[in-house]
């Protein structure tokens, strides 16, 4: 045994000290060529109990281990802390766990200023609309007291929703706290369109007024607007924009968007020379976002469509009034499978939206009837939106047979990127969810049913639908009827286990 022992180190420490792949490869084979059957079977063994594999993420430096947990799920996220106790301890961490947040919100989640557990939170939160799971639906009978008339001119921001009441009152609840605000003129004007955002709201009476009103104090401020024909109608904070599209000299589309501080009562004026698309109001930096549609450049194209680009242009006010633009605009890249020289065509159906809707086609298509609608010249939805919380913009891609049943579009952004549409679901209107960097992108909300009977036509009924939300609630009008359903709730019970919203 002892000769043995000493010829097996002879031949050790010959192979380790043979210096090229190619010699040891030589070795190996040579010996390998000698084994009896057994002998293989015991090698075969040994190999199956060799792992070839390695945990990438537990090996990696915590900086490589931040780059890839950024693009899982947050479902993702919350299964593989099952996998190990390193890859728990890991995922858990600060680190990983503040990248994951700043990805999904656009914000630095500060351990010293929020609560431990307030990235759990958030997931349940993220989740619950991802797969559109509310905590609980509203009575809305309770809510909206209309007496079986229209609810008219429904908003909706940050908890709390808006309507006019027989013309001249502007109605505010709180659907957190159950509390309603009613605002009016002193003459008792006569309103038809109204907006809301977290600060205030803001009514365009039939004496081409837009009056404002503050929801902490109540303080009422009102300024003209030039005329009655205005495009789009957005507020955020104390911050109100109307766009109002006229022709120019030449016969090209252009518009002026009238930007009011009511913190200030200032007015200012933004000429936009194309075709106005879309206003994203950042009030935190003074600043308006737009979204303009564009005629392409290239005259030697003959397959060249005339309008084929978006551009983004943000336009920044400083303390004395004046425009500034600390960044240059920009040419949005168009998500696949639309193409450069794709034509553009905007569809965008409501001035209250805060998203804009086009139509997408090849060039092949540009002169093909629209009643001729076949699988080779389906068409797609670009759906863009701006999202104030990132100050970013948010592109989705919709097919025309996802789309074409329910238009005019009733769809609402929320959380930046998710996109909740209604559609046909076999016959039945139904809410569908849109989540671009889901493996599932397109799933049915299936715990948001609408209750309404079967549709004797595809294309009928989704002009009686408004839909609005954010991560707080969403509501669905339809007719005199309100639904409501609730996401978040600061008193969420702590036996909720993410891993059921996760399945």
């Amino acid at each position: 045994m002892a000769a043995d022992a000493a010829s097996i180190q002879q031949i050790i420490t010959l192979f380790t000290h043979l210096n090229t792949s190619s010699a040891r490869q030589d070795a190996y084979h040579r010996i390998l060529d000698l084994l009896n059957p057994h002998e293989w079977r015991d090698v075969q063994k040994r190999t199956n109990q060799r792992s070839f594999q390695m945990d990438l993420l537990a090996e990696s430096p915590p900086e490589v281990a931040v780059q890839i947990a950024q693009y899982l799920d947050l479902s993702d996220l919350h299964i593989l802390h099952r996998v190990s106790r390193k890859w728990h301890q890991l995922l858990s961490s600060e680190l990983i766990q503040g990248a994951v947040y700043q990805q999904y919100t656009g914000h630095v989640l500060a351990a010293e200023h929020v609560p431990a557990d307030h990235f759990t939170q958030y997931a349940k939160y993220r989740i619950r609309l991802e797969r559109g799971l509310p905590i609980c639906n509203l009575q809305a009978s309770n809510l909206f007291r209309t007496d079986g008339s229209k609810l008219e001119c429904l908003d909706y921001a940050n908890g709390r929703c808006a309507w006019l009441d027989n013309g001249t009152h502007v109605v505010v609840h709180d659907l957190c706290k159950r509390s309603t605000q009613r605002f009016c003129t002193e003459n008792r004007d006569s309103f038809w369109d109204l907006r809301l955002s977290d600060s205030m709201v803001v009514a365009i009476s039939a004496r081409a007024y837009c009056h404002a009103w503050n929801l902490e104090t109540e303080e009422h401020a009102s300024f003209r607007i030039p005329a009655f024909s205005f495009r789009i109608f957005i507020v955020s904070g104390l911050k109100v924009a109307l766009s109002i599209s006229y022709c120019s000299p030449a016969g090209d589309e252009e518009s002026k968007i009238y930007y009011w501080d009511m913190g200030s009562r200032a007015a200012r004026t933004i000429d936009v020379t194309s075709h106005l698309a879309l206003i994203g109001l950042q009030p935190s930096t003074n600043s308006v976002t737009t979204l303009v549609l564009e005629k392409g450049d290239d005259p030697m194209n003959t397959h060249h469509s005339p309008w084929d680009r978006l551009r983004v242009v943000k336009h920044t006010f400083d303390d004395h009034g004046r425009i500034t633009s600390p960044l240059p605009p920009y040419t949005l890249h168009l998500p696949s499978p639309i193409q450069s020289d794709w034509s553009i065509a905007d569809i965008s159906n409501s001035s209250a939206s805060n998203l804009a809707v086009f139509i997408c086609k090849p060039p092949s298509q540009l002169n093909t009837p629209s009643s001729t609608t076949t699988a080779s010249n389906l068409h797609h939805v670009l759906v863009v939106s701006y999202d104030p919380q990132r100050d970013k913009i948010h592109m989705h891609t919709l097919l025309q047979e996802e789309c074409t049943p329910y238009f005019p579009f009733c769809m609402t952004v929320l959380d930046g990127d998710l996109l909740y549409y209604v559609k046909s679901d076999r016959g039945k209107p139904a809410i569908w969810i849109f989540n671009p960097a889901s493996r599932i992108p397109h799933r049915p909300a299936k715990s948001m049913s609408l209750g309404l009977p079967r549709e004797a036509s595809d294309g009928i009924y989704s002009n009686l639908f408004t839909l609005r939300g954010d991560r707080e609630f969403i509501l669905l009008l339809h007719e005199i009827d309100v639904k409501v359903w609730r996401f978040k709730d600061v008193h969420l019970p702590e036996s909720t286990d993410l891993a059921l919203l996760a399945a």
